[in-house]
């Protein structure tokens, strides 16, 4: 069993030692409320973090007046109590606060679970700031412990998934990978980018944070992550092209076949260039990229006119793989510019 303790989970319980520490000192009960909101609360970056406690802000007042209504209009029974979480949560989801539907159910509980002395103002106050304190612990321990690298862990993860899919596209053409092994990779592949894509929207977010020191690099390296994804996305369309229709081109077209073959590896290496320049491992030389790229458009071409004249079979299989070399060919170029203009700009610091 792998035990493996993150910079997450190490927020998260100073959160809670926090929101204990405070609690203590003020003499709150029930702080175990403010725990599980520490909990809620912890978001994977600052400026969701931020906007959490926008979020719970309008939340909780929604859940604190159905909340008050429930307990002068029904009581604070079992099911009174079901019903205002329902009817909360129902508003809350409408409005689009889904994230803070746990914190607002909460809140509903424990102000409508009323001790024998009923509600009033001090009561509120107490129980919301209980909440308070919790949510404004985690968002403390996100701005100061471990403010997460996101620039460097998304290019981590993308990289990840580049590695997997340049190591599909090198063995596809030459069939030295079993099937049920290359499945798993494809799935592995589509897992990888989707966790790629997810985390950017992380790193999206923080483009209106107040934390940025260099804020125009920042969003000219989120224009380039952009693409790096992209790439991806592309690549893994040409893999899973590649592996429905090169058995058959084989059959029909040796020669087609063969300049496919050429066109993958070229690309593959061409992908694998532009991330080692974007980390300034190597050099590439302009001219000499740019005859490689000619070179490409050649090949590319000599492909579309082996197609002149074919019958529609022919078509059917290699058509959607030329598209999909095309497409990434395309992305890799647009990438590489970017690339190279950040490699100016390095240069001149």
């Amino acid at each position: 069993m792998e035990f493996n303790i993150g910079p997450r989970m190490v927020k998260t319980g100073l959160a809670v030692a926090l929101t204990l520490v405070i609690t203590g000192m003020i003499g709150l009960e029930l702080e175990l409320v403010a725990a599980i909101a520490a909990v809620l609360a912890m978001q994977p970056s600052i400026m969701r973090s931020f906007n959490y406690i926008k979020e719970v802000i309008i939340s909780n007042g929604v859940g604190l007046a159905f909340a008050l209504l429930g307990i002068f209009l029904v009581g604070n029974n079992p099911i009174s109590v079901g019903a205002v979480v329902i009817i909360s949560i129902a508003i809350n989801v409408s409005l689009g606060l889904n994230k803070t539907v746990s914190l607002t159910v909460l809140t509903i509980v424990t102000i409508m679970l009323a001790s024998g002395d009923g509600v009033n103002i001090i009561y509120i106050i107490e129980r919301l700031s209980l909440v308070a304190i919790g949510v404004f612990s985690a968002f403390i321990v996100n701005v100061l412990v471990y403010p997460p690298d996101h620039q460097k862990i998304l290019f981590g993860m993308i990289k990840k998934a580049s590695e997997k899919t340049n190591f599909l596209l090198r063995v596809i053409p030459n069939k030295t990978m079993s099937v049920p092994q290359m499945k798993g990779d494809d799935r592995e592949i589509e897992k990888l980018i989707n966790k790629v894509r997810d985390y950017f929207e992380i790193i999206s977010d923080e483009r209106t944070s107040l934390f940025i020191r260099n804020r125009n690099e920042f969003l000219r390296n989120i224009i380039i992550y952009k693409h790096m994804i992209s790439v991806l996305q592309k690549k893994h369309t040409l893999i899973l092209q590649l592996e429905k229709n090169l058995d058959n081109i084989e059959v029909i077209s040796s020669g087609k076949s063969h300049l496919i073959k050429k066109l993958v590896s070229e690309m593959n290496t061409y992908s694998e260039n532009v991330l080692l320049l974007y980390e300034n491992r190597i050099i590439l030389d302009s001219d000499l990229q740019k005859e490689t790229k000619n070179a490409m458009r050649i090949t590319i071409n000599n492909l579309i006119e082996a197609l002149q004249g074919s019958d529609f079979e022919k078509w059917t299989f290699v058509f959607p793989i030329a598209n999909s070399i095309i497409e990434l060919f395309n992305e890799l170029d647009k990438l590489e510019r970017f690339v190279r203009i950040k490699e100016l700009r390095d240069k001149k610091k």
